[in-house]
Parts: structure tokens; C-alpha cells; sequence
């Protein structure tokens, strides 16, 4: 798959604040940004995984581990398609 590669221009004291060099910041942003992007249903969990550089398993525990639900079905939902079971 083709990539493409994006400066963003940081001043050195935050990765000194961080306690991170470069290749430690930029796999922590590109996660951040991932769960950002899932969280505001703008990438699918499959995609917002594959932009972090995780396997989808990992990227669930991830969001598991900060509180993030991975699905954004409803008790009601749950209960509409229990319904629609039992009248089959």
C-alpha cells in the first residue's frame, strides 16, 4: 500500500517535556490521531488500527485500556434486535 509522509513542525521542547524522540513521538501521534479520528466516527476501527500500526486486536485492548467503547450500539438496539429474533 502507497504512504505518504507529513512534516508538522514541533519545537524540540516538547519532546524534551515528553521525555521522547522523534520516532517515539511520531508512533504516539499517529495513535492519538487514530483514536481521535475512531472516536469521531471518522475512520472505521479497522482503519483508525491500520493508521495507528496496530493489529485490530490491539487497537481494541488500547481502547479498552483508556475507556473507549469500540461499538456505539445502544441497549435499545440490543433490545430491537432481540425483538426482531423473536418474531422470526
Amino acid at each position: 500500500m502507497k504512504t505518504l509522509t507529513l512534516n508538522i513542525d514541533i519545537q524540540p521542547d516538547i519532546l524534551i517535556s515528553l521525555n521522547q524522540n522523534v520516532a517515539e513521538f511520531s508512533k504516539q501521534l499517529k495513535l492519538w490521531a487514530a483514536i481521535s479520528l475512531y472516536q469521531y466516527g471518522k475512520l472505521s476501527l479497522a482503519r483508525a488500527a491500520n493508521l495507528a500500526g496496530f493489529h485490530r486486536y490491539d487497537f481494541e485492548n488500547t481502547l479498552a485500556e483508556l475507556g473507549i467503547p469500540i461499538s456505539n450500539i445502544t441497549l435499545e438496539d440490543v433490545k430491537k434486535e432481540l425483538e426482531l429474533l423473536k418474531n422470526l
